[in-house]
């Protein structure tokens, strides 16, 4: 694997998924939870215009919204066999939290992007993590660039 691969890849969003389930120790995410905490992190100039996002604030950004759940899940599914986090079954559904394995893991990560992905984690630690996902998806959502694009996508599938 060359390191062209691994951006965007299983590999990468796992080593966030990672970080974010060991910033929230006490907390049980699920996966549209980690997806929308996951972008805020990446593009938090998005939500803050003092804070520096992670990745290019490409045009219409938003839909990563849509491509990324499925490699979300995959990354999910990368860590859960390597047991890197925990998963419960409750009666709000799956819900994904950390471990000892994974506060262990993440402890050794070193580079400026761990460092600037840490910093932009620890934004999440200094809102109500309910309200940070719910202020999210308005500003995802109520975006019409992000349902046009999307329109247009799937009417272009159906013709």
């Amino acid at each position: 694997m060359n390191k062209n691969d691994i951006l965007n890849s299983s590999l990468e969003i796992a080593l966030r998924v990672l970080t974010l389930l060991r910033a929230v120790p006490d907390e049980q995410l699920d996966v549209d939870e980690i997806l929308l905490l996951d972008y805020f992190v990446l593009h938090t100039h998005d939500f803050d215009s003092k804070l520096n996002s992670i990745h290019p604030s490409i045009p219409n950004r938003e839909n990563e919204i849509f491509v990324r759940r499925q490699a979300v899940q995959q990354a999910i599914y990368l860590l859960e066999s390597r047991q890197l986090l925990t998963t419960s079954y409750t009666s709000t559904g799956i819900r994904y939290s950390s471990n000892n394995l994974t506060i262990s893991f993440v402890d050794y990560f070193e580079s400026p992007y761990a460092n600037k992905l840490k910093d932009n984690i620890a934004i999440i630690n200094e809102k109500s993590k309910r309200a940070l996902v719910k202020e999210i998806k308005k500003s995802l959502f109520s975006s019409a660039n992000l349902w046009k694009n999307n329109l247009n996508d799937w009417l272009m599938e159906e013709t």
